[in-house]
């Protein structure tokens, strides 16, 4: 049986996936074959390499005057819960990164620690102009 090779490339590595169908299969068969060997593919990246690259193609389609409104929303998603009208950090990701001691002594260590705690809104009165 003469078979053919179609290649794919993996949006997020680049690798070349190949794909071998046989040379009188239908198109529907063909292409059922490359979505599957592409599956494949992706199951060898991990759940964060997946998450990053579907985050990446659905924002590409967002108004870039929305975006870092919309990433804001979706890293507090991950990050915490909002819950009786309050957002709360999970456990793990509330721990400060720098104790206030630390951040106190040096002006880069405070610059730091300062970006790390605002918000992200830049209308926020909490921006810093540090």
């Amino acid at each position: 049986m003469r078979s053919r090779e179609i290649v794919s490339t993996c949006g997020i590595c680049g690798d070349l996936v190949r794909s071998l169908v046989g040379a009188h299969w239908n198109p529907g068969k063909r292409a059922l074959r490359a979505y599957e060997d592409m599956q494949a593919h992706l199951n060898t990246h991990s759940f964060a390499e997946l998450l990053r690259f579907e985050i990446r193609q659905d924002l590409e389609q967002v108004p870039e005057e929305q975006r870092a409104s919309i990433i804001r929303d979706i890293y507090r998603g991950l990050l915490g819960t909002f819950s009786d009208g309050v957002y709360r950090l999970d456990p793990y990701d509330g721990a400060a990164a720098y104790a206030i001691e630390d951040a106190l002594a040096s002006a880069n260590a405070y610059g730091l620690w300062l970006t790390a705690n605002r918000c992200g809104d830049p209308h926020c009165s909490q921006h810093s102009r540090f």
